[in-house]
């Protein structure tokens, strides 16, 4: 009679723990790249909003059409912008940004009245 101890369900059983750490890894690795690729979408939309505020702000203050407070509507989210006179030639610009995913940014701009460009740009999260 042959040997019975048994051969073939431990290299079962070991290869399909094998088999599962090495899924288990591959599915933690996709999982993480696709938080870090949503998280980096968030902050290029914040950015590219900001960004596209301020050079319509400048737009306007150029035209001497920008109202003391006010908001800028975009697909993901709205900015939201108040103008304050920090001395007769300087006025500061502060622009607050909710995205639809509840995230909020603040940046702050001035723009100097004799150059008529945004001079200065301050962005806090």
């Amino acid at each position: 009679m042959r040997n019975q101890a048994g051969f073939t369900y431990p290299l079962s059983l070991c290869m399909l723990v094998l088999f599962n750490v090495f899924f288990l890894l591959a599915l933690e690795q996709g999982l993480s790249e696709r938080r870090l690729y949503n998280e980096s979408e968030k902050i290029l939309a914040a950015e590219y909003y900001l960004l596209s505020s301020v050079k319509e702000a400048e737009l306007q203050m150029r035209a001497g059409k920008l109202s003391a407070s006010g908001r800028f509507s975009y697909s993901k989210g709205v900015v939201d912008y108040q103008i304050r006179a920090l001395s007769p030639a300087m006025d500061e610009i502060t622009l607050t940004l909710r995205l639809h995913t509840t995230e909020q940014w603040t940046g702050i701009a001035h723009y100097d009245k004799t150059q008529q460009k945004m001079v200065r740009w301050i962005e806090k999260n």
